[in-house]
């Protein structure tokens, strides 16, 4: 009896492990593993990655930053100084007058004295005689000797002295002076001057300066280059 009994147990549990075999549902598959970012070489990087890391932009140089900033707009810088001559004046007064406008302007004025002229012609003459009547009376005595184109000066440092002509050459001057001196006359000759003048103003314009106050005080054109 036992041993039959225990037969039939071993036939049942064979029975049962093959059906569960059978009908027993499949085994879950495992998901596959995720592992965190880790230190790679850059030898080890894959293709797909290293194209991705030269695509990326090159980090900017200094220099590179500083051309790509727009530069601001350059600020005008002042009229350098420049320097002007003034004149020719007249006299002193108006010399003078330019002078102190010239300095309350900040300018640095240098006066430049007139250079003698070219002569204007020749004039043939007697000198002063010591009063009016002298020489009134001396004019009389040459007209009567023939002498004419004369006449007695009035005026100026010549005062009281008599012309006796104005010629362009100092021959015509000379041929003047031998006719008068055939009638018994010494006359003198000498060159006519220019009109002196006082000269010119030299100054340096400080930069800045309004060109309508300096064309205010005299009329100007640029220093004569230096020699």
């Amino acid at each position: 009896m036992l041993l039959r009994a225990a037969i039939v147990m071993l036939v049942m549990l064979n029975l049962g492990a093959a059906g569960w075999w059978a009908f027993a549902p499949a085994p879950p598959v495992d998901a596959p593993v995720r592992e965190g970012p880790g230190l790679r070489l850059l030898t080890e990087a894959t293709p797909s990655a290293a194209g991705a890391t030269s695509a990326l932009p090159a980090p900017a140089t200094p220099s590179t930053t500083a051309a790509a900033t727009a530069a601001p707009p350059a600020v005008a810088s002042p009229a350098a100084a420049s320097c002007l001559r003034f004149g020719p004046f007249a006299d002193t007064t108006a010399r003078d007058a330019a002078q102190v406008a010239l300095a309350a302007l900040g300018a640095s004025v240098r006066v430049v004295p007139a250079a003698a002229g070219k002569a204007r012609g020749w004039k043939v003459f007697l000198p002063p005689q010591p009063s009016r009547e002298q020489a009134q009376a001396l004019a009389e005595r040459l007209q009567a000797s023939g002498v004419r184109d004369l006449f007695v000066l009035t005026a100026g440092e010549d005062a009281n002295g008599i012309a006796l002509g104005r010629f362009s050459s100092e021959a015509g001057a000379r041929r003047r002076v031998e006719e008068l001196a055939g009638k018994g006359v010494q006359a003198q000759m000498a060159p006519v001057e220019p009109a002196a003048g006082v000269g010119w103003l030299d100054a340096r314009i400080p930069a800045g300066v309004e060109p309508a106050r300096v064309a205010a005080i005299a009329p100007a054109k640029a220093c004569p280059a230096a020699r």
